[in-house]
């Protein structure tokens, strides 16, 4: 068994390992210029969620929250347009065109792309 001072500096070495990998959750809608999710072929989108904060979407792939999260904006580095399900009681969407950013904030449940052409569905 592990002694009382050696078991402290074994969870003091998982919760420090904890915090490099996955941040303390301290950043907030303010700090979007300063997450790195900029790439080229990706759509960003960046939330009030202070577990979740930033989601990457490959260009030509959909995203859904497990709930509907607030969204300070979305980024979309890709070629295609996607659309943003908004609203709470009443649905609507957010048309997110390449190479345009589109701030919030709404509450969004799922980002798609959009199929053909025309507006993005209800």
């Amino acid at each position: 068994m592990l002694r009382h001072h050696a078991m402290r500096a074994v969870l003091v070495g998982a919760t420090m390992t904890a915090m490099a990998a996955f941040g303390t959750g301290a950043a907030g809608a303010s700090d979007a210029d300063s997450i790195s999710c900029h790439i080229t072929g990706s759509v960003c989108i960046y939330t009030n969620d202070i577990y979740n904060q930033e989601v990457e979407v490959v260009e030509g792939q959909d995203y859904t929250f497990a709930r509907a999260t607030e969204v300070v904006s979305i980024n979309n580095d890709t070629t295609l347009t996607y659309c943003a399900k908004t609203g709470g009681h009443s649905l609507s969407s957010v048309t997110v065109p390449p190479g345009q950013i589109v701030e919030g904030p709404f509450t969004v449940s799922s980002v798609t792309v959009l199929v053909g052409s025309g507006t993005c569905p209800v």
